[in-house]
């Protein structure tokens, strides 16, 4: 486990660089300065020159990636042009809300989407066809539209939960659980479909191995058949599409996060692109990525435990 590890750590080295270099160029290509964006249109050319001048943007390109990567290397993503403030403390006071968003999702989707995809396996025809019709509806159903109908129907009717805004967890435990429950349903739909359909094939494939006859044959009962046995060893391609579907789930959350009023990071990616703050924007591509290969690796990891197979691989 150690050595599998090891191999993907020595992987994400050279990808973190190759993504962080071909996001700063990509960054840099956004119309407009920096010099432009703070000071507005009614600013003189010379006097945007100077601002431009003064935070370093108006020397080479090649020059500023070097102190740039120079400084990330350290820790130190430089400041935010709009705040003021190090982009670090920025990001971070907004990516626990995106991330609750998120992580509540992938939750309800894996319950949910494993719930219906075992039933669908081994419901019969007619309950099968049903589930798969119900997953093939709920992938088309835009998550801002889910949510905006949502809002309507248990914030504005029922009044069961906000319509908008985001509790902290660490000021009211109940509220933060309330204020994330419309938007994490909104995300969740696409994710719990595409799971069910992965868990559906999955199982399905295991039922008909040779082992499953057998154990039938042993008087084993169904139920424990298809949960302790069948399950288990369907869980791997599951697993992967768990992860999969977390990454997607990320980027839904930071659109829905504009039909909630959620200041996640969402809105921070938007006002750093409109007022190209090029250090919040590219530190925030950098945290995004590095959650994105933490997740993969935590796949990895999960599906090394799972399949003992995988690990002479």
């Amino acid at each position: 486990m150690l050595k599998i590890v090891g191999k993907r750590i020595l992987v994400v080295v050279p990808m973190m660089w190759a993504i962080a270099t071909i996001a700063f160029y990509l960054v840099n290509l956004i119309p407009g300065t920096p010099g432009r964006t703070i000071l507005g249109d009614a600013a003189s050319q010379g006097q945007v020159d100077a601002l431009n001048h003064e935070l370093g943007y108006d020397r080479p390109l090649l020059v500023q990636y070097g102190d740039w990567l120079a400084g990330a290397v350290r820790g130190d993503f430089g400041d935010s042009l709009q705040s003021g403030r190090a982009a670090v403390t920025d990001v971070a006071a907004r990516l626990p809300i995106t991330l609750s968003v998120a992580i509540a999702a992938t939750v309800l989707s894996v319950v949910v989407g494993v719930t219906v995809g075992v039933t669908a396996a081994n419901g019969g025809r007619w309950l099968d066809r049903l589930l798969q019709s119900g997953s093939s509806v709920a992938m088309a159903v835009p998550s801002f539209w889910l949510g905006v109908l949502l809002v309507f129907v248990f914030a504005l009717g029922l009044k069961w939960f906000p319509a908008i805004g985001y509790v902290p967890f660490s000021e009211d435990p109940a509220e933060w659980l309330k204020s994330i429950v419309l938007p994490s349903v909104s995300v969740a739909m696409i994710g719990t479909a595409t799971i069910s359909r992965q868990t559906r094939a999955a199982l399905i494939h295991e039922l008909g191995q040779d082992y499953v006859r057998t154990l039938y044959a042993t008087g084993v009962p169904s139920r424990s058949i298809v949960l302790k046995h069948a399950l288990r060893n369907a869980s791997t391609p599951i697993a992967t599409s768990v992860g999969f579907q977390f990454i997607g789930l990320l980027g839904s959350t930071v659109i829905v996060e504009q039909v909630f009023g959620i200041n996640g990071l969402g809105q921070l990616v938007l006002n750093a692109v409109t007022s190209k703050d090029l250090p919040l924007l590219l530190t925030i591509i950098i945290f995004t990525t590095a959650l994105v290969i933490a997740v993969n690796l935590i796949v990895d990891l999960l599906t090394v435990w799972l399949n003992p197979k995988a690990r002479r691989v």
